[in-house]
């Protein structure tokens, strides 16, 4: 038997939740994957304030908010084609944008993937909760497939991700051609950053886009101490 397959065959199952720097910071604060509909705004530094609206996506009645994960390493599509909506300040006039897959890319930053062992946090198949079978899992589904995406490769679960359960952490470099790979020495930050907030009120970590200077002027604003950063 090769060394590669004998790595695969004794692999821990594992499971990916795709994200990307605009959320990495609220995640570490929080110490956890939250389920749909829970996620703070981000702010992206040319667009500002972007919130997800998880009611954009399902009417959030058929099944609970779930967290979601994949077994699958490579980005879904279903997260690279992207609507978003702006929103007129003044008037409060909503207009839906539907972004090429380069914009798309740019107004994600860094794309990323946190990965668990599946013996280690509270999911199951997707296929085998009981949303999969209902009006908005069939949509969800459907409009997976569209993309290219499988279904059958979702895991979710109902209840908020403990981070610190993290195993795997791979990271794009790249922006607008996004390629994961693979950085596990980054788990010994992550750690770092989630106890640190854990264990210090008022401890801040700033979005991993914003230069230190900037970090220092944001704390300053918020009446944070900087050695509360987390940098």
């Amino acid at each position: 038997m090769g060394e590669a397959k004998r790595r695969r065959e004794t692999a821990v199952p594992t499971v990916y939740h795709h994200t990307s720097t605009l959320r990495t910071n609220l995640i570490w604060m929080s110490g956890v994957i939250q389920v749909e509909g829970k996620s703070e705004g981000v702010f992206h530094p040319r667009l500002g304030e972007i919130k997800t609206d998880a009611l954009a996506r399902r009417a959030m009645k058929d099944f609970p908010p779930v967290a979601w994960f994949t077994r699958r390493i490579d980005i879904p599509n279903c997260l690279v084609a992207s609507t978003m909506f702006g929103v007129d300040k003044k008037t409060g006039v909503k207009k839906e944008i539907t972004l090429a897959v380069e914009q798309a890319n740019a107004m994600a930053m860094n794309r990323l993937a946190i990965g668990f062992p599946v013996g280690d946090i509270p999911v199951i198949p997707w296929s085998e909760h009981a949303g999969y079978a209902t009006g908005e899992g069939r949509e969800l589904n459907e409009t997976a497939i569209a993309a290219g995406d499988d279904p059958m490769d979702w895991y979710v679960s109902e209840t908020p991700i403990n981070v610190m359960k993290v195993s795997e952490f791979w990271f794009s470099p790249s922006l607008m051609k996004p390629k994961l790979r693979r950085s596990d020495g980054y788990i010994v930050d992550i750690h770092r950053m989630v106890k640190l907030c854990r264990e210090t009120k008022g401890a801040y970590i700033p979005p991993t886009w914003m230069k230190q200077e900037q970090a220092e002027a944001l704390a300053r604003s918020m009446n944070v101490p900087v050695g509360n950063l987390g940098r």
